[in-house]
């Protein structure tokens, strides 16, 4: 069968964009490591800042690539450029909140090289240099906080954070979407390759609490129960996937990039962080099956997974404007079992958490229903 046809004005995912999306495993990775590192609340909520940084990062310049055809030296040099800048920002994340000026610096590069590539790229649309010019300062004020984060204590270091986070967010929705085109079928492709990598996390953080277990049986059950859940997450977006460019396509020129920034931009962020904090309860979970777990890990191990499905029903709600009840009972029902976390046995917890991830599975396997036109059929 012949793969359908993509509009002329859409493409694929290119290779340079691949390319630049391998420094974002290693970031994912050192967001998981930040708050392993400094294992309390406090550690936890760097790890969302930090999170919210990187993951803002990757939206500008996923923003800038879906509305541009630059690929010429100049453009691929500056991205090169951007690889090595975030390269370095994500090696120095650990200490983001301690000696922070390497991270703060490598991160206001990485942004002074997207806005170079969006002036560059800007040259002959007028639309697209209007709607620069009303985003500029907020694209330089959010790095800018953190630098100054940097040189300041806790808690100011923290309230700056959290306002260049304000900043960075709050830019879009305020300014709006006006000069940005949207290459539909790119754009979904784009997301669905984050949602991969951040899975390849959970994957990562269950192999990596296996080693050296292996030949415990409450080990391997314990790696084989956690994949089970990764497998129902994946099975929950991509069941779903089909059809999402064409939706996004339907949207009314003037409402498609606003739909685009909310749905993807703003509406994946948690879909994204539910996966990260589940594979830091299941790494734990793995390492320690038979003790239960800290409050932090048991609350990361079901918390994360009903964050990913409370996010999959946000998302479903701005796309397809239906409430994706399945998605929803399952989030409330994972929610459910944080008290228990810290009661039973870590193995037990996981065992709980797979066999309600399996039974929405099952459900969607078994009652096919329609959500926004389409019904559950993953590649």
């Amino acid at each position: 069968m012949e793969p359908p046809q993509r509009p002329e004005d859409d493409r694929a995912v290119g290779a340079l964009e691949l390319f630049f999306d391998l420094v974002f495993v290693y970031a994912m990775s050192q967001v998981t490591h930040l708050i392993e590192e400094h294992r309390s609340w406090a550690g936890f909520g760097h790890g969302v800042l930090a999170l919210m940084a990187v993951w803002w990062a990757w939206v500008c310049f996923t923003w800038l690539t879906n509305t541009s055809a630059e690929s010429g030296t100049l453009a691929r040099t500056l991205i090169f450029l951007a690889v090595s800048a975030m390269l370095v920002a994500a090696s120095s994340l650990v200490e983001a909140f301690g000696e922070a000026m390497v991270f703060a610096l490598a991160l206001l590069t990485v942004r002074l090289l997207h806005v170079v590539l969006l002036i560059y790229s800007a040259r002959r649309d007028t639309r697209w240099r209007r709607a620069l010019v009303r985003l500029l300062p907020v694209l330089l004020i959010g790095p800018g906080l953190v630098v100054l984060a940097a040189t300041q204590e806790s808690p100011l270091r923290e309230a700056l954070w959290l306002s260049a986070v304000l900043v960075d967010f709050g830019g879009p929705a305020v300014f709006g979407m006006g000069g940005f085109h949207v290459r539909p079928g790119h754009f979904v492709e784009r997301h669905g390759l984050m949602v991969i990598i951040a899975l390849g996390e959970s994957i990562y953080q269950m192999g990596r609490a296996a080693t050296g277990d292996v030949r415990r049986a409450d080990v391997l059950v314990a790696v084989v129960l956690g994949v089970l859940v990764s497998a129902a997450m994946w099975w929950a977006y991509f069941g779903l996937k089909h059809g999402a460019a064409a939706r996004l396509r339907r949207a009314p020129a003037s409402e498609r990039a606003r739909l685009a920034r909310d749905a993807y931009s703003y509406l994946h962020l948690p879909l994204i962080a539910g996966i990260i904090w589940y594979s830091l309860g299941v790494g734990e979970s793995i390492a320690h099956p038979d003790e239960p777990l800290p409050p932090l890990s048991g609350l990361a191990l079901c918390g994360g997974a009903a964050l990913f499905y409370a996010g999959e029903v946000w998302y479903r709600w701005r796309d397809h404007h239906e409430i994706a009840t399945d998605r929803l009972v399952t989030a409330v029902v994972l929610i459910a079992l944080v008290p228990m976390a810290t009661a039973v046995p870590a193995l037990r917890i996981l065992a709980a958490v797979t066999a309600v991830s399996v039974a929405f599975v099952g459900w969607e396997v078994w009652r096919q229903p329609e959500i926004g036109g389409a019904r559950p059929q993953p590649d």
